[in-house]
């Protein structure tokens, strides 16, 4: 969520993609909320160690734009799939 309603989705990944340029985004989409406010669902992709959970969750708290922020889950995925 951003802090204010005025911060929209894409200057959140902005910022994020400047201040923290070893996050991948994988994909983003935008959801609205209420009067105006919209929140921002992002799919990160990371290394599979120890602490990456973290890492992820220290960049989010870097962020001003950001008010708050919450993880709706975390998988794995085939690094295989394509080839």
């Amino acid at each position: 969520m951003p802090k204010e309603a005025d911060i929209k989705p894409p200057r959140i990944l902005e910022n994020l993609a400047k201040a923290h340029p070893e996050l991948v985004v994988r994909s983003s989409k935008e959801e609205p909320i209420a009067f105006g406010l919209v929140a921002l669902i992002a799919d990160f992709v990371t290394d599979d160690e120890a602490g990456a959970m973290d890492k992820i969750e220290e960049a989010l708290r870097s962020i001003d734009s950001i008010g708050e922020f919450e993880v709706l889950g975390a998988s794995r995925i085939s690094a295989k799939v394509g080839k």
